[in-house]
C-alpha cells in the first residue's frame, strides 16, 4: 500500500542532508539524535532506498538521496507557494503564480521592466525567478518546473514554442585604467594580444561560440583566456584589471565600479539574440499575457547611449 511522504519526516531528511551530521542537525530540529536516527531509518524503509553512508566518521548523502533531495526541495516550494495563494485567496486578492527562468544580463535590464508592468496589469501574481543557463532552463520548462524562460537560442525541441525578444551587439568592458578604456570605440584587431575574459562554453555555449569564431574570423588571438561560470564573475576579473571581456550591450546599463565599456566599431560585431519560450501544451493561464508583455517591452528596450561615454 502507498503511503505518503510527511513533511515533517522531509524537513529533518532536508536539515539533516544539509548539515550531514546527526548531532547539529537534531540540534537544528531542537530534537535529540536517537528520534532523528529512527526518522531516517524509517524513511529508508519507506522509501525502499538508503539515503545515507553512515560511519563513526562521516555521513554522506547517498545517489537516492541527492535525488530525494533535489525533488523534496521542490515539494517545500510547492507547500510555500500554496500557503501564499491561499492567503492571498482569503484575502480577496488576485490570485496566480508564475516561474520564470531567465539569463544574468536579462535580469539587468529587462525583467525588471517586464515584472514591473506585468505586475501593474495584473496584480498579485507570485514570482519564482530562476537565474540558470539555457540548456537547464529548457529542461526544466519540459519539466514543466518553469513556465516561461528568457533564454538565448536555439530551442529546437518540438514541444516549446519560442519568440524573439531582443537583439543586441558585443561590447567591451575593460578596466577603467586599461589603455582601450581612453577610446571612443575598439576595433577587433584591438583585442589581438589582450588577456581576455569568456563566459565558460558549459554556461553559454551560444553566446561563447559565437564570440571565438568572430575572434578567430578577424586572427584575433588573446594572450591567455580566463572562464567565468556566470556574467558577474566575468565582470570581476575585468574590475580587478586581470582582463577585458566580451559583454552583451545592455551589460552596459549595469555600472561595474571600475569597468567601462566601448563600443566595437567593426561592422560585422557579433549580435546576441534574446528569446522567450515556453511549453506549447500551456496550462498555467498567466503564460501567454506575461510572455506578450515582454515582447512588447522587449521591442521598446534601447541601452543609453551615456553608458558608453561614462556620463552614467
Amino acid at each position: 500500500m502507498y503511503t505518503p511522504l510527511e513533511l515533517r519526516v522531509l524537513t529533518s531528511f532536508l536539515v539533516l542532508a544539509d548539515e550531514l551530521n546527526f548531532t547539529r542537525a537534531a540540534r537544528r530540529l531542537n530534537m535529540t539524535q536517537p528520534p532523528l536516527s529512527l526518522q531516517i531509518k524509517q524513511l529508508e524503509a519507506q522509501i525502499g532506498a538508503q539515503l545515507f553512508e553512515r560511519n563513526k566518521r562521516s555521513v554522506r548523502l547517498t545517489p537516492a538521496g541527492q535525488v530525494l533531495r533535489a525533488e523534496a526541495g521542490k515539494l517545500f516550494d510547492i507547500e510555500h507557494r500554496a500557503r501564499q495563494m491561499v492567503t492571498q485567496a482569503d484575502r480577496g486578492e488576485n490570485v496566480g503564480h508564475l516561474g520564470i527562468g531567465l539569463t544574468a544580463i536579462s535580469a539587468i535590464e529587462l525583467v525588471p521592466d517586464i515584472l514591473r508592468q506585468f505586475s501593474a496589469h495584473v496584480p498579485g501574481v507570485l514570482y519564482s525567478l530562476r537565474e540558470t543557463s539555457s540548456e537547464a532552463m529548457i529542461q526544466s520548462l519540459l519539466g514543466n518546473e518553469l513556465d516561461v524562460a528568457i533564454l538565448r537560442p536555439p530551442v529546437t525541441d518540438s514541444r516549446l514554442q519560442a519568440r524573439r525578444l531582443m537583439s543586441e551587439p558585443y561590447v567591451l568592458a575593460a578596466p577603467a585604467s586599461h589603455p582601450l578604456a581612453g577610446k571612443s570605440s575598439v576595433n577587433a584587431r584591438d583585442l589581438d594580444g589582450q588577456s581576455l575574459a569568456t563566459l565558460e562554453r558549459r554556461y553559454g555555449q551560444y553566446a561563447h561560440d559565437l564570440m571565438m569564431t568572430w575572434l578567430a574570423e578577424h586572427s584575433v588571438v588573446p594572450s591567455c583566456m580566463h572562464d567565468g561560470a556566470r556574467h558577474h564573475a566575468m565582470m570581476s576579473m575585468v574590475a580587478a584589471g586581470v582582463a577585458v571581456s566580451l559583454v552583451p550591450a545592455s551589460a552596459a546599463a549595469q555600472p561595474v565600479k571600475g569597468v567601462v565599456y566601448r563600443r566595437i566599431a567593426n561592422r560585422d560585431v557579433p549580435t546576441l539574440e534574446l528569446w522567450i519560450a515556453f511549453h506549447k501544451e500551456i496550462g498555467n493561464p498567466l503564460t501567454r499575457p506575461f510572455v506578450e508583455q515582454a515582447v512588447e517591452i522587449a521591442a521598446r528596450y534601447r541601452v543609453d547611449q551615456r553608458c558608453f561615454t561614462g556620463q552614467v
